[in-house]
């Protein structure tokens, strides 16, 4: 059950978030309200209390990665909104869920790399420092389901060790391994270069 002292303050966020009962009368209006937990996060406890948390507040939808379990960490989450806003007798429209994929290089599709082996034992590590997402570990360099490859990290290492590495997801990859999680909609990241069909 939502504790009473919520109530009041989420009906008053809800209010801020839209105008509308449905996403897509939202979008018709210009009230839209995006949720973007980023193309190349995937750090699924954090991803699923965002979605309950803003689908409380009455976002109208939510883009992320094109992954199997973090779709399936927003559905967790979007979920339990709705137990938590039924139970109070205060109902929300679910969000839309939308993927995003890419078809050449782009910047949200990328994460940060390096060796930890590399890493002299005295470096002051100011790439642990500078990480908002704490995905550097002393000894065991980046952990890729924290990174979501903001970049800040690359400037930070003092020798240079720190790369991005971009990734594609197309099309048929998603489609092949979304299989059975159905989204409503579909984020494309385009260099304007693809003339054929994603």
């Amino acid at each position: 059950a939502t504790p009473d002292c919520w109530l009041g303050p989420l009906r008053g966020v809800r209010a801020l978030v839209s105008s509308s009962d449905a996403p897509g009368q939202a979008l018709e209006d210009g009230s839209w309200f995006k949720l973007i937990c980023g193309a190349s996060n995937q750090d699924m406890p954090q991803i699923r209390n965002l979605a309950l948390i803003y689908t409380l507040a009455g976002v109208d939808c939510i883009d992320c990665a094109a992954d199997p379990a973090v779709v399936a960490a927003v559905r967790s989450g979007i979920d339990a909104a709705h137990s938590i806003s039924s139970s109070s007798g205060s109902p929300i429209t679910p969000p839309w869920l939308m993927v995003s994929i890419n078809d050449d290089e782009d910047p949200h599709f990328r994460k940060a790399k390096f060796d930890p082996t590399m890493c002299p034992s005295d470096c002051p590590r100011p790439c642990e420092a500078v990480c908002p997402a704490s995905a550097i570990a002393a000894g065991q360099g980046v952990l890729d389901h924290k990174c979501y490859g903001c970049g800040r990290c690359l400037p930070a290492c003092p020798l240079g060790l720190i790369v991005a590495e971009s990734y594609q997801r197309s099309a048929h990859q998603v489609t092949t391994s979304l299989g059975g999680s159905p989204v409503d909609a579909v984020e494309i990241h385009t260099a304007g270069r693809e003339t054929g069909p994603l």
